[in-house]
């Protein structure tokens, strides 16, 4: 079945769409509910138009969303010649990742920072061929205060960006300045609109933002186990990309290190921002499923990708239809 999407071809799209019906088929069924609170960040007051919608019309959202969000990803890994060949794959893996949970088929602001995180992914990367970034360095910058605004869950993204930039490209305390300059802008003119308007209430303490999170629900157990298994795939994928001879370039080296940084610097704060988990682990899967996508890609004469695709698609089935929550 992986095979199908080996190929960057009109009939992978097709096969792509069939899959993503297949497996969000419980969405379309049973409407997805609009899961945000004014704790999690500024997108509250943007998704709160959704509210009206009728459940059918969310339930469409939902599935174009999680499609529309493959496609993006897919062109990203493309675009950066991270695979031996063009494929999609990389949609592939994050359309079976967003399907193993219940949890996850909901319309949340994870699901939306999805896009803000493979932006700021592609464009951190492109930095290694751009002579004069300046314009670029402060976009990212910008786009990430951005993100963090809306989705507090967001706020590693400071870290990973400045970890990335310094990754990416020779240091220079200028471009630096410009990078934080970036991010700092949009909380700038947050914080003036507030206090102008005498609202500075809407923003929040450092004692709203931070929380441990652990569940005691009897089926917290299947969950682990679900992360687990995407974990350790994620980990073999890893290896895989490791291990392959097909990264002669440095800027593609400096790449996955980059997807590296973004999958494990963003994990903490799954459970130590307040209301994170477990929407936000739907952001984490966008690196994870850099790494799976390659892994499916290059390893066509195994069948250790066809074992993991029907047992991703297993795991689906149970967690969205059978198991009790």
């Amino acid at each position: 079945m992986v095979s199908f999407f080996k190929d960057k071809s009109a009939v992978s799209v097709f096969w792509l769409i069939i899959l993503c019906c297949g497996l969000h088929v419980y969405s379309l069924i049973n409407a997805p509910q609009l899961n945000i609170s004014a704790s999690e960040g500024f997108f509250y007051y943007l998704l709160q138009p959704l509210a009206n919608l009728q459940p059918y019309t969310l339930s469409v959202i939902y599935v174009l969303l999680i499609f529309l969000i493959a496609l993006q990803l897919n062109f990203v890994v493309n675009d950066l010649n991270l695979l031996p060949k063009a494929s999609y794959t990389p949609a592939l893996a994050f359309i079976l990742l967003s399907a193993l949970l219940p949890v996850f088929n909901q319309v949340t602001a994870a699901l939306l920072s999805c896009n803000f995180f493979i932006w700021i992914f592609y464009s951190v990367c492109r930095l290694y061929n751009t002579p004069n970034a300046k314009s670029a360095i402060y976009n990212i910058g910008l786009v990430t205060g951005l993100s963090i605004i809306l989705y507090y869950a967001m706020m590693p993204l400071v870290i990973i960006v400045l970890l990335s930039f310094l990754i990416i490209r020779p240091f220079r305390i200028n471009e630096l300045f410009i990078l934080l300059f970036g991010i700092i802008t949009p909380f700038y003119f947050l914080v003036s609109y507030l206090f102008l308007k005498g609202d500075l209430k809407f923003l929040p303490l450092p004692k709203q933002l931070f929380n441990f999170y652990l569940s005691s629900k009897q089926q917290f157990s299947l969950v682990i186990i679900t992360l687990i298994i995407a974990a350790a795939v994620t980990v073999w994928s890893m290896l895989v990309v490791q291990n392959s001879g097909n990264r002669e370039l440095i800027q593609v080296r400096k790449s996955w290190t980059l997807a590296g940084v973004f999958l494990i610097f963003f994990m903490p704060a799954i459970f130590f921002i307040k209301l994170a988990y477990p929407s936000a682990i739907l952001v984490a899967m966008i690196p994870a499923a850099c790494y799976i996508g390659y892994a499916f890609g290059s390893t066509s004469r195994s069948i250790i990708p066809t074992i993991i695709f029907w047992l991703f698609v297993g795991l689906s089935i149970y967690n969205n239809w059978f198991a009790k929550y």
